[in-house]
C-alpha cells in the first residue's frame, strides 16, 4: 500500500462527542425508532485514522464490537500500539483502501466517517456511500461529516487565493509557512472599509489559529469540495440511504420548535424536513453538516412524542443564581448555563427538573427520575436544541464520586504515561490536564490504592497529614468533575 499524506503528517487523533452512537441514536429514540445499546453495539469507524475517536469507545464499553480502517498504514500503527498496550480485545484496526471494503466486512449498527467525504476524490466518496449499504444493519445509523454550500464558498475563495501563492511549493513546512505568509498579508493588505475583506479576514484569522496539521490537510489538501445538503442528499439516495437528522440538536430546533424563521420557511417550500434545513442553510451560509443517515426503506415517522424524552438521560451545568432558590413557587428563578448563557424559569416542576440536573453535574442523570411532567419533558428537549443540556440514550461510564480504591480512565492515564497533556474523558470529551501534581495523582489511581493509601503516599511526599488528607479529597472531586474517574 503506497504511502498517503496522512503518513507523511500525521492528523491529530481524538474523540468527537458528536459522533458517539449514544448522540447518533439521539433522533432514532425521540422518532420512536429501535436502535442498538452501545453496550453491546457493533460500531465502524471510516478514515479512523489512529483511531482517538473509538478506542475510548472500546476502553469504556467492553461488550461492544469496534472496528477501524484507514488507508495511512502508520496511523493504524499508531493505533495499535495504543490498543496493545490497553489489552483491548473488542476493537480491530486494519489499513485497508475503501475501494476493497465490501459486505463481507460484516454488518454494523452505527458507522461513522467523519472528516472523509469532502477530502477524498469522486471514487473514494462513492465508496464511503457503498460501504455504508453494505454494512449497515437494518436498524443501524451512519454519521457522515462534509464541508457545506453555501458557506463554503467563502472558505473556497480564501483556498484559491492561496493555493496560487503556492504554486510550485511542495512539502509539509514550506506549504505551511508559504499559507501562513499569504494569511497575514491579506490581514495586513486588504481595506477594512469593505465587508466582503472583513468577512474573508476573520477567516484568515481563524485559519491562522488552526493546528498546523489541520491546517495542512483540511485546506491545502488536495481535493476539498463542498456540497449541497440537496447533492449530499441525493447521492445518498442512490445508495438506499436517507437523511434521519443532523448529529447536533440545534439544527432540529426548527423543526421540533418552529419560531417565526422556521414558520416562514415552511409556509413558503413545505414541511418536509429536508427542503427546510436547506433553506435554513441558505439563510445561514452553512459551513459544515454532520448528517446522520439510515437505510431508505425504513418507515421513519417524523412526529416526535416529547414523552420519550423520559427514556433519556440528560446532563447540564445548571446553577440557580439565588443560594436558596424557590421551587415550589410560580416565582421565577433564575439558572445560569453552560457558556454562560442564564435562564429565568417560573414553573415548578421544570424549576425542581434543572435543579436537579445542575446537583448531578456533569454526571448525566436519567430523565425518568425528574418531575413527570409532559410540560418538564418538552422544555427539557427546547434547552436541548437551544444547546444549554446535554441528552443521550444512555449513561456514561464516568464515577460521580470516587469510591474506596479510585480508579482512573486507563486510557487516561496511558496518555499521561505518552506525555500527552490533553487527556480523553469517559463522556468522551477532550480535557486539558496540565498541572503537574494532579498529573502524578491520576497516575496513581488504578485500583490498587485506597484513600488512606493516597493519602500515605503523599505523607511520604513531605505533605502532613491533614493537608495530604485534604488534597486527596480535593483531587478526587475534581477528576470526577471531570470525567475522569471510572464508576
Amino acid at each position: 500500500m503506497a504511502p498517503t499524506l496522512y503518513d507523511e503528517v500525521a492528523y491529530p487523533s481524538h474523540p468527537f462527542r458528536q459522533t458517539h452512537p449514544d448522540r447518533l441514536a439521539l433522533p432514532a429514540a425521540l422518532f420512536g425508532l429501535p436502535y442498538a445499546p452501545m453496550t453491546a453495539a457493533r460500531v465502524l469507524e471510516i478514515g479512523c485514522g489512529e483511531a482517538g475517536n473509538i478506542i475510548p469507545m472500546a476502553v469504556s464499553y467492553p461488550g461492544a464490537a469496534i472496528v477501524g480502517f484507514d488507508l495511512a498504514a502508520s496511523a493504524i500503527a499508531a493505533g495499535q500500539q495504543v490498543v496493545e498496550r490497553l489489552g483491548l480485545s473488542n476493537i480491530r484496526l486494519e489499513a485497508r483502501d475503501i475501494l476493497e471494503v465490501g459486505a463481507e466486512f460484516g454488518q454494523f449498527d452505527y458507522i461513522i466517517a467523519h472528516g472523509v467525504y469532502s477530502w477524498v476524490p469522486e471514487v473514494v466518496r462513492d465508496g464511503v456511500m457503498r460501504v455504508i449499504r453494505a454494512c449497515l444493519a437494518p436498524d443501524g445509523l451512519a454519521f457522515v461529516s462534509y464541508n457545506a454550500l453555501p458557506g463554503c464558498h467563502m472558505r473556497m475563495m480564501i483556498r484559491e487565493m492561496v493555493m496560487y501563492h503556492l504554486r510550485g511549493v511542495e512539502g509539509f513546512e514550506a506549504r505551511l509557512a508559504g499559507a501562513r505568509d499569504f494569511l497575514r498579508l491579506y490581514i495586513d493588505n486588504a481595506p477594512d472599509d469593505h465587508p466582503t475583506s472583513l468577512t474573508i479576514k476573520s477567516y484568515c484569522r481563524a485559519m491562522l489559529d488552526r493546528d498546523p496539521r489541520v491546517l495542512f490537510h483540511d485546506e491545502l489538501g488536495p481535493v476539498f469540495e463542498p456540497f449541497y445538503l440537496h447533492e449530499f442528499l441525493s447521492r445518498a439516495e442512490r445508495h438506499g440511504l436517507k437523511f434521519l437528522a443532523e448529529a447536533e440538536g440545534q439544527w432540529w430546533r426548527e423543526e421540533l420548535f418552529p419560531r417565526s424563521r422556521g414558520k416562514a420557511v415552511s409556509a413558503a417550500v413545505g414541511s418536509d424536513p429536508v427542503q427546510m434545513q436547506q433553506y435554513l442553510d441558505y439563510f445561514q451560509a452553512r459551513l459544515f453538516r454532520q448528517t446522520i443517515l439510515t437505510r431508505a426503506e425504513r418507515r421513519v415517522d417524523r412526529g416526535v412524542d416529547y414523552r420519550r424524552v423520559r427514556q433519556l438521560w440528560i446532563a447540564g451545568s445548571a446553577r440557580a443564581a439565588e443560594p436558596d432558590p424557590d421551587l415550589a413557587s410560580r416565582v421565577a428563578v433564575r439558572f445560569e448555563l453552560g457558556g454562560g448563557a442564564a435562564i429565568s424559569i417560573d414553573d415548578p416542576a421544570l424549576k425542581q427538573a434543572l435543579f436537579q440536573v445542575g446537583q448531578a453535574w456533569p454526571r448525566p442523570i436519567p430523565v425518568a427520575e425528574l418531575p413527570d411532567d409532559p410540560d418538564v419533558d418538552e422544555g427539557l428537549l427546547q434547552l436541548f436544541t437551544a444547546g444549554h443540556v446535554d441528552l443521550t440514550v444512555g449513561a456514561t461510564p464516568m464515577a460521580a464520586t470516587a469510591g474506596d480504591r479510585p480508579v482512573a480512565s486507563p486510557l487516561a492515564r496511558l496518555q499521561l504515561a505518552m506525555g500527552q497533556s490533553t487527556l480523553c474523558g469517559l463522556d468522551h470529551t477532550m480535557v486539558a490536564f496540565e498541572d503537574e501534581a494532579s498529573r502524578t495523582f491520576l497516575t496513581l489511581l488504578d485500583g490498587s490504592r485506597t484513600r488512606h493509601d493516597l493519602v500515605e503516599v503523599l505523607v511520604a511526599g513531605g505533605a502532613d497529614r491533614p493537608s495530604a488528607t485534604a488534597t486527596v479529597e480535593t483531587q478526587l472531586k475534581g477528576l470526577a468533575g471531570l470525567g475522569l474517574l471510572v464508576a
